[in-house]
């Protein structure tokens, strides 16, 4: 089954903006991040789950990754080395989650990722 992805009428879509969307549709299991896009020390900080420190570790833990049902992105903002994607999705079985991935890159140009961090809570 196919995620349905949905954006709130405020989610803008800038160039930088989509690129950042597409980072975090990765981390929830909707399209792939190519590993090149990691740097070797790069981290990913989530809320259910302990740090995942260096690139490979990255790699094979997103590839454990289960896509949810659908994602509605309500708000991405860019700023300088950093982005940020919120909304909510609907897990199978579970319900509704709010979420929220913070990318950070190495420079400004905003190539190599150094950081990641998600954050899922089910929503009350």
């Amino acid at each position: 089954m196919q995620t349905q992805v949905r954006r709130s009428a405020k989610a803008a879509i800038a160039p930088e903006s989509e690129a950042v969307e597409q980072i975090a549709l990765a981390l929830m299991g909707v399209g792939t991040l190519p590993e090149a896009r990691l740097a070797v020390t790069a981290t990913w900080d989530r809320s259910d789950a302990p740090c995942a420190v260096g690139r490979d570790v990255i790699v094979a833990a997103l590839a454990d990754n289960e896509a949810p049902v659908s994602i509605t992105i309500d708000q991405v903002v860019t700023h300088g080395k950093a982005g940020t994607v919120s909304g909510r999705l609907t897990r199978d079985g579970s319900g509704t989650h709010l979420f929220c991935h913070i990318i950070r890159f190495t420079t400004a140009q905003c190539h190599d990722i150094a950081q990641l961090v998600s954050f899922e809570q089910r929503e009350r």
